[in-house]
């Protein structure tokens, strides 16, 4: 938190506010961390507390309490599933999965790495599975929308050429992403009529832009500005461990989707870290330090690029654990600063 405030009093503009007095901040935290405000038995007990440390105490007390973690399952429920209607995995499975997963202290790549991987035929991770359900393992729906929310990169406009306002984006990104997706389907089962998300174990991608004719076929499968991923040498004749025969859901030996997934969280990619605490900064502090979230590009530089580098190399260092670096923020001296601005004198000096 001491780091973060140093960094940003290096780039303020303006002299700092008065710090926020005790029942703003007890407001301001329990609604950010716990989604409502503070009942009149917290209330009393923080005002009666003359402990130095007792903002500290609290905020730890928010993190472990089982409210925190109901609150952030909405927060990532809204920001993934984006409140759409349900098709074949129900809301309130994926919500009990995202709020279990928070409860014991799961931490953000893993949930990625869950919702990216779900086996859908797996009970245990089968609410997990809604983000593809829920866009019909479309593989453009898929690419489109893996790219904002775990990237922060809004590529749709690549989907047909580079991107005509931001030079970073090309249709390259595009379809190096789209070629870890592109070989997920959705298998019916002709006896039950339930869908269970599917591989194949073949399927390329390519492209052609339809402004400067720009083209590319067997396009090597990699994350938005990485390199090529490298894929295993499968024999001939034995791409799968379960073959697409009288019906089965097939299952490759090697899993594009699971590539995928490990690359983004295996802690090599910056910008899937980036992403990630851009956008728990945007919820506590109610906008990104690159705004929009999903448009993080060289033209659309952070506020303070110093604090989203730290945070960034400290979610990644940490784990992706969300409690550590929520903690942090809101212990800053910039998180406690009173909602009121100085007067005219105090800004003149």
């Amino acid at each position: 938190a001491a780091e973060i405030d140093r960094l940003l009093a290096a780039e303020r503009l303006a002299p700092l506010g008065a710090p926020a007095d005790d029942a703003e901040f007890l407001r301001r935290v329990t609604l950010d961390l716990h989604g409502i405000i503070p009942t009149s038995d917290q209330a009393e007990a923080f005002f009666s507390d003359t402990a130095p440390d007792k903002r500290i105490k609290l905020v730890d007390e928010l993190l472990q309490s089982p409210r925190f973690a109901r609150h952030m399952a909405t927060m990532f429920d809204v920001m993934w599933s984006e409140r759409r209607p349900d098709k074949v995995i129900k809301a309130t499975e994926w919500y009990d999965y995202l709020y279990q997963s928070l409860a014991e202290g799961k931490s953000y790549d893993k949930i990625v790495r869950d919702i990216l991987t779900a086996d859908d035929a797996n009970p245990a991770l089968r609410p997990a599975s809604k983000f593809f359900h829920d866009r019909d393992c479309e593989p453009n729906q898929l690419t489109r929308d893996v790219g904002r929310m775990f990237f922060g990169m809004d590529m749709q406009c690549n989907q047909c050429h580079d991107h005509p306002s931001v030079d970073d984006y090309a249709i390259g990104d595009y379809y190096g992403l789209y070629a870890l997706l592109s070989r997920t389907h959705l298998h019916g089962d002709k006896k039950t009529k339930v869908k269970f998300i599917a591989e194949k174990a073949d399927g390329e991608a390519s492209f052609k832009s339809v402004f400067t004719g720009e083209a590319a076929d067997k396009v090597a499968p990699r994350l938005p500005r990485g390199p090529a991923l490298t894929e295993p040498v499968v024999a001939k004749g034995e791409e799968y461990l379960v073959k697409p025969d009288k019906g089965e859901k097939p299952v490759p030996k090697h899993s594009r989707r699971a590539m995928l997934a490990k690359a983004a969280t295996d802690g090599t990619s910056e910008l899937f870290a980036r992403n990630g605490a851009n956008r728990l900064w945007a919820h506590i502090f109610g906008r990104g330090l690159v705004h929009p979230v999903d448009f993080i590009h060289p033209d659309n530089p952070p506020t303070h690029p110093a604090v989203l580098d730290l945070l960034t190399r400290e979610f990644q260092s940490g784990g992706y654990d969300i409690r550590k670096l929520l903690r942090a923020l809101v212990l800053t001296r910039t998180y406690q600063t009173t909602y009121l601005l100085p007067d005219a004198k105090a800004l003149a000096r």
